[in-house]
């Protein structure tokens, strides 16, 4: 089920209404779905990006993921806090609903920045990757916190908690990777896409190329 990011914010206070106390294995699925659709909501804003898109609506849309994956942190943040103040659950509760959650969490967030990974070259060919980079920082060390806060209440599900935090860990260093790149926009676009790299010696030999193979096809 989708919803729209102002639905979010209102359940977002639903699930932990009012001061942080002792929360339910429930509450904590509901806390982890929210995120879910949040990273879900995101990259369905994020996906129709494309090349043809005009640079003041990729400017837009850049600020729109920075505030997207903001939200994700903020409710994250939320959501290890109140974690954070449960005490373990008995044996006797299965911890298997919040992995499950934490599972469908997992390949929805996997899938979010695969498509922020493939949008890269858009949002370098008009210099916006730098807050994105950033946002993306804050996000890598707010997804550490949780699996940690998780691991804390249901402990016999460390080893399915640690693979998932593996996963998140993967991901989202893959594409803070990638837009930590330095890169010079391309005077062909779309046609060439920029040069991304840690250094700037080979680009113009890079662009001469592309060229003379333009012209080739002329």
């Amino acid at each position: 089920m989708k919803f729209s990011f102002a639905t979010l914010v209102t359940l977002g206070a639903l699930v932990f209404p009012g001061t942080v106390a002792q929360l339910t294995a429930n509450q904590i699925v509901a806390a982890i779905n929210l995120v879910t659709n949040i990273s879900q909501n995101s990259n369905d804003v994020l996906t129709p990006l494309s090349t043809s898109t005009a640079g003041d609506q990729v400017q837009v849309t850049s600020q729109t993921l920075v505030n997207n994956i903001n939200m994700i942190i903020s409710n994250i943040a939320a959501d290890v806090t109140a974690i954070e103040a449960t005490l373990p659950f008995p044996p006797e509760v299965p911890g298997g609903a919040i992995v499950a959650a934490l599972d469908n969490f997992v390949a929805v967030h996997q899938a979010f920045l695969a498509t922020v990974t493939g949008k890269h070259s858009i949002f370098a060919q008009f210099q916006v990757t730098a807050p994105i980079a950033a946002i993306l920082r804050s996000l890598e060390a707010t997804i550490d916190s949780l699996g940690s806060a998780l691991i804390n209440v249901i402990l016999d599900e460390v080893d399915a908690i640690s693979a998932n935090q593996a996963k998140l860990d993967v991901a989202v260093g893959n594409t803070l990777t990638t837009y930590e790149e330095t890169c010079v926009p391309s005077p062909l676009y779309p046609i060439v896409l920029p040069v991304c790299s840690g250094g700037y010696s080979y680009i113009p030999t890079y662009w001469l190329a592309e060229i003379f193979h333009l012209f080739l096809r002329f």
